[in-house]
């Protein structure tokens, strides 16, 4: 049986620097263990957790302030982006198609069906015997 994993000083400051950019499998990657592996010493060893929480926390509120400046400075894109996520605003867009001179679209519903017969045309060639 293998011993239990346990992370280091330097290896839990790693984590706090990863975390902002990769998942909890990918960071499993990094340290060269499964995802199961790195969930058990979480839980064997709950700073490791922390790190990788404050971290992601520290790095999304870093991004979050970036919006918000962007959107107050007039970026409208930025400023969409923080109302739909934070706000839970839904920009709708109606598009209206007329025919000519405003008027509705006239559809033709005629259909035209052709078929075609596979068969070699043997009109006249109908020979028994």
């Amino acid at each position: 049986m293998r011993p239990a994993r346990v992370f280091t000083e330097h290896e839990i400051a790693e984590v706090f620097e990863l975390a902002s950019a990769l998942t909890m499998e990918q960071l499993a990657d990094y340290f060269g263990i499964c995802e199961n592996t790195l969930r058990a010493v979480f839980e064997r060893q709950p700073e490791v957790f922390e790190a990788f929480r404050k971290g992601r926390s520290l790095a999304i509120s870093e991004i979050a302030g970036s919006v918000i400046s962007a959107a107050k400075g007039g970026d409208m894109q930025a400023a969409r982006l923080y109302l739909t996520t934070k706000a839970g605003w839904v920009q709708t867009e109606r598009k209206e198609i007329t025919g000519a001179d405003g008027e509705a679209v006239k559809v033709d519903n005629k259909w035209v069906v052709e078929i075609v017969d596979g068969a070699a045309d043997t009109e006249g060639d109908d020979e028994q015997g």
